[in-house]
C-alpha cells in the first residue's frame, strides 16, 4: 500500500499542538486536493497583550524524512538532537560574509549557508552540492528543534526587520560610495543580479524574488518548514480581481521579479522544473512577488490523475498520515483522486459515474475554497428543510434549487425593494456562506475564541441554534460539507452548550448522515443541481441572469485592490442537467405536477437515442466551453518525463523530492555573460506608449549573449513563464489539456493567443516553442529573451 503523506486536517492541528503548544494558533489547513487532508498550515502566534500588533502569519508545512535523501541528511548533520543546540543556532540577520571579510571572528551558531560550504552531499548540479544548493535557497533559516519558543523567536526576529538590516546599511555605502567590492556585489545579488564564483558560497543574501524559508525546525519523523505568508497569490489576484495588476507596467514588473527568480534558480544548476504556475507566485501587500519552491508534497510523491490513467495505475486513496485516524472512513467511498482534472470529472459526473457531493467539491477546489479557513469555506447547497424525512415519491421537505437560500430566505418582495432602493442596486450583500454562518454550524467544535470573534464577543451558548431544522431556518445561507460526511460536527466539547440535535426521523448522527447524503444523491436532486450550480458557481452570477434570479451580488468597495477571496464565476453558459437520472413518481395533484410532468417528459428524452445524443452535444458543447478550468502551465518535457518514469516503476529522488519538482540542471547549463548595468537600469526607467521595448530586449542578444543551447529543465521554465505572461494579459490560461494536445500534435496555437498586444504575443511564442532544441536564450538580470 503507498504510503500517506498528509494528515486530515484535525490530526494536523494536533500535531502542531504536540510539536509547538496550543499557544501557536491554527487557522487552517492548506489542502491540494479537494478534501481536508494536507501537510502545511496556516499558523499565528498571537500579541501578548491587548492592543500589541500580531507577530503575523506564517506557513508551516511538515516535509517527511527519508532516511536517503539529500535534505534530510543535510538537516541531520547540521541539526543535532540534544538540549544544547538551541543555543547555537543561526542568528537571523548576521550575514555570513562578516566572517569572510571581517578578520575571520567566529561565531558559535552556523547559518546554512556556512554548513553549506563545509559539508556537502552528492554532488547533483555541474555547479554546487546540494548542501550548497539548499543553502543558497534558504540562507536565512534557523535550524533547531521544533519547539513554540524557537518559532516565537524566529518570528520576532522576522517581524523585527533585522534580517535586511544588513542590506539597508549595505545599500547606504553603496549610495556613499564606500561599499567594498564584496558589499556591492552582496546588493547586486539581493536586486536580482546574481555574480558567483566557483569557490565562493552562492547567494550570501536571499533573492528578494524567492519566498523566504525562515526556520527548518526538526521532529523526530519530520522536518517543519516556516516561511511568511502573504495575503496573496498570482491566482487568486487573476481570479478574483486581475484589476489589481492596474498597468502594463505592473504586469511586466512582476514578470520581470519571476524571472529574476528563475535567474537565480538557474545560475544555482537548478530549474523549477515544469511546475511553475500562478499560484507559486506569492504577493505582498504592495505586490512584490516571491517564487515559492517549498510546494505542497502530492507534486513530489503522487501521480496526476491523467498519468495515473495513462499508466493503468490505482489511484492513492484518501487517508491521514496518521494510521489510526478515522476520517479515512468518512470519505472511503468517494472516487475523487487527489488531484483535480475538471475536464475528467465533469464527463464522469454527467454520465453519473461521480457523486454529486465529489462533483461539487471539485468546483469549490476551483473557485479557492478552502477546507477550515471559516472565511471561504466550500460550500454545499442544503437540499432538504429536514422538517420530515426524505422521500422522493414525496414533494414534502425538499428544497427549491433554483433559488438561492439568501431568496428563500428573504422573499422575492424583500430582494426587489433592495434591488430598487439602493445606490448601487443589487440582491445580495453577503456571500454566499459568511464566516458567521460556518462558526455558527461548527460552534460545538471550535475554540471559543473562535465562536467570540467571529459570532459575538459574549459566549452564551443558548442562543446557537439547537436543532437542525432550527438552524436551517435561522441561517441566509448555504451547507457546508460537514453536515453530508462528519458526524463529529453534532457533538459538543463545551460545557452548558448541548450536542446538535438531529431530526427526530434519523435515531442518530450516523443515520442522519447517511440520509442526509443520499438526499443529494438522489435522483430528485440530481435533476436539479446544475440549478444552483447555476446560481452558486456559473451564469447565473452576472449579467441580465443574475437580475432574473433575484442574485446580484454587492460590489466590492475597492476593485482595484488584489483579493485572496471573492466569487470567481466558472461558467457563462447553463450547466447541463445530469444524464443518466431516471423518472421519479409524483403524487402530488397541485401545481408541483406540472414540475413532475417535466420530468418524466425528460425521461422519455433521455431514453430515446436522439434525445442521448443530444445531451451529448449539449454537455460536450458545455465542456469544451469550461476548458479553461483544466489549465495547462506545464510544458510537453514535463509530461513526457513523468510518464516515462512512472512507466519504469518509478526512481529514487533526492533533493528535488524535497524541493518538489526543482529540477537540477545538467550538463546544458547556461553560462551568463557580463552586464552593462547602467544602460540596463536605464533600459528598465524608459516607458514607452507602444511598448516598443520588448522588441528593443529581443536585440540584446546579439550584444550581449554568450549562451549555449539551454537545457531541458530551463526549457521547461520557459514554457511555463510563457503561459503565466499570456494569463496576465488574457485573464485566462493560454493553455488547457486538449488545447496543449493539439498543440503538441500538429502545431495549432490557441486562437486566444490573438487576443494579446503584439509586442507579448512575440515574446509568449517565443517561449513555448515546441522544439526545445532551437531555443537560443540569453537573461538580463532575470529576463529571458528567445530567438529560434
Amino acid at each position: 500500500m503507498e504510503e500517506a503523506h498528509d494528515h486530515c486536517f484535525e490530526c494536523l492541528q494536533l500535531r502542531i499542538k504536540s510539536d509547538f503548544s496550543d499557544r501557536l494558533v491554527f487557522h487552517y489547513g492548506i489542502s491540494p486536493s479537494a478534501f481536508p487532508f494536507g501537510s502545511s498550515a496556516i499558523v499565528e502566534i498571537p500579541s501578548t497583550t491587548a492592543g500589541e500588533v500580531s507577530a503575523g502569519q506564517y506557513i508551516l508545512s511538515y516535509r517527511p524524512s527519508h532516511e536517503q535523501d539529500c535534505f534530510t541528511k543535510f538537516i541531520d548533520e547540521h541539526c543535532p538532537d540534544n538540549d544544547d543546540f538551541r543555543t547555537s543556532n543561526y542568528i537571523p540577520g548576521e550575514s555570513q560574509y562578516n566572517n569572510d571579510f571581517n578578520g575571520g571572528a567566529e561565531r558559535d551558531g552556523i547559518s546554512l549557508l556556512e554548513s553549506g560550504r563545509r559539508k556537502g552531499c552528492c554532488n547533483h548540479s555541474r555547479r554546487f552540492s546540494c548542501s550548497r544548493t539548499i543553502a543558497a535557497l534558504a540562507p536565512i533559516a534557523r535550524m533547531g528543534i521544533s519547539s513554540y519558543s524557537t518559532f516565537e523567536e524566529v518570528a520576532a526576529d522576522f517581524m523585527s526587520g533585522s534580517l535586511e538590516d544588513h542590506i539597508l546599511d549595505s545599500l547606504n555605502l553603496t549610495i556613499e560610495g564606500k561599499a567594498s567590492g564584496r558589499e556591492s556585489i552582496n546588493f547586486l545579488n539581493l536586486i536580482g543580479l546574481p555574480s558567483f564564483e566557483e569557490d565562493t558560497v552562492p547567494g550570501s543574501l536571499r533573492h528578494p524574488n524567492i519566498a523566504p524559508v525562515i526556520a527548518m525546525l526538526k521532529t523526530s519523523n519530520h522536518v517543519n518548514m516556516v516561511l511568511p505568508k502573504t495575503p496573496y497569490n498570482l491566482e487568486s489576484t487573476l481570479h478574483y480581481n486581475p484589476n489589481a495588476l492596474k498597468s502594463d507596467w505592473h504586469k511586466r514588473f512582476l514578470v520581470y521579479q519571476l524571472l529574476s527568480a528563475l535567474w537565480y534558480l538557474h545560475d544555482l544548476g537548478v530549474s523549477y522544473g515544469g511546475n511553475l504556475c500562478p499560484s507559486n507566485v506569492m504577493l505582498t501587500n504592495s505586490l512584490w512577488s516571491w517564487l515559492r519552491l517549498w510546494n505542497e508534497p502530492e507534486l513530489g510523491y503522487a501521480l496526476k490523475p491523467q498519468e495515473s490513467e495513462r499508466n493503468g495505475s490505482t489511484l492513492s486513496k484518501i487517508r491521514c498520515f496518521n494510521g489510526g485516524c478515522e476520517s479515512g472512513s468518512l470519505y472511503a467511498d468517494l472516487k475523487l483522486s487527489p488531484s483535480i482534472d475538471w475536464h475528467s470529472s465533469f464527463t464522469k459526473w454527467w454520465r453519473g459515474e461521480l457523486s454529486n457531493f465529489e462533483y461539487l467539491l471539485i468546483l469549490n477546489k476551483l473557485t479557492g475554497r478552502r477546507w477550515g479557513d471559516h472565511t471561504f469555506h466550500p460550500v454545499m447547497p442544503w437540499v432538504i428543510d429536514f422538517s420530515t424525512k426524505p422521500d422522493e415519491n414525496c414533494d414534502a421537505g425538499w428544497r427549491d434549487l433554483s433559488k438561492s437560500k439568501w431568496r428563500l430566505a428573504k422573499g422575492d418582495e424583500q430582494l426587489d425593494f433592495t434591488y430598487s432602493t439602493s445606490e448601487i442596486p443589487h440582491h445580495v450583500s453577503d456571500e454566499c456562506l459568511s464566516e458567521l454562518a460556518v462558526c455558527s454550524y461548527k460552534a460545538r467544535r471550535l475554540p471559543l475564541s473562535v465562536l467570540r470573534m467571529a459570532v459575538r464577543t459574549v459566549y452564551e451558548p443558548n442562543e446557537y441554534p439547537s436543532t437542525m431544522q432550527r438552524l436551517y431556518q435561522w441561517t441566509p445561507d448555504e451547507c457546508i460539507p460537514e453536515f453530508y460526511c462528519d458526524t463529529r460536527i453534532f457533538k459538543s466539547v463545551h460545557d452548558g452548550m448541548a450536542d446538535l440535535a438531529v431530526p427526530s426521523w434519523a435515531e442518530s448522527p450516523e443515520e442522519f448522515i447517511k440520509l442526509h447524503r443520499d438526499a443529494l444523491e438522489s435522483k430528485r436532486v440530481s435533476l436539479q443541481l446544475h440549478h444552483w450550480i447555476d446560481i452558486t458557481f456559473g451564469y447565473k452570477m452576472s449579467g441580465e441572469a443574475a437580475i432574473a434570479a433575484k442574485n446580484v451580488m454587492l460590489p466590492v468597495s475597492e476593485p482595484m485592490m488584489p483579493r485572496s477571496t471573492g466569487r470567481r464565476q466558472l461558467f457563462t453558459r447553463p450547466h447541463p442537467i445530469r444524464h443518466g437520472n431516471t423518472g421519479i413518481t409524483c403524487h402530488s395533484t397541485n401545481n408541483n405536477a406540472k414540475v413532475c410532468a417535466h420530468v418524466n417528459e425528460l425521461q422519455n428524452e433521455i431514453l430515446s437515442e436522439a434525445g442521448y445524443l443530444q445531451e451529448l452535444e449539449e454537455a460536450s458543447k458545455f465542456s469544451e466551453h469550461a476548458r479553461h478550468l483544466s489549465a495547462s502551465h506545464h510544458d510537453p518535457l514535463y509530461m513526457l518525463d513523468r510518464e516515462i518514469s512512472s512507466s519504469k516503476g518509478g526512481t529514487k529522488e533526492t533533493v528535488s523530492q524535497v524541493m518538489p519538482k526543482l529540477s537540477l540542471i545538467g550538463k546544458n547549463h547556461i553560462e551568463h555573460s557580463k552586464m552593462d548595468l547602467i544602460r540596463l537600469l536605464q533600459h528598465i526607467k524608459e516607458e514607452d506608449e507602444c511598448s516598443s521595448g520588448y522588441p528593443d530586449f529581443l536585440l540584446w542578444r546579439q550584444k550581449f549573449s554568450c549562451s549555449k543551447l539551454i537545457s531541458e529543465d530551463v526549457a521547461r521554465d520557459i514554457f511555463s513563464v510563457g503561459c503565466i505572461l499570456s494569463e496576465l494579459y488574457l485573464c485566462r490560461p493560454l493553455f488547457d489539456s486538449t488545447s496543449l494536445a493539439t498543440y503538441l500534435e500538429d502545431g495549432t496555437l490557441p486562437g486566444c493567443l490573438q487576443e494579446l498586444p503584439p509586442h507579448i504575443r512575440l515574446l509568449v511564442e517565443a517561449c513555448i516553442q515546441k522544439d526545445w532544441t532551437r531555443y537560443q536564450t540569453v537573461c538580463v538580470n532575470g529576463q529571458i529573451f528567445v530567438h529560434t
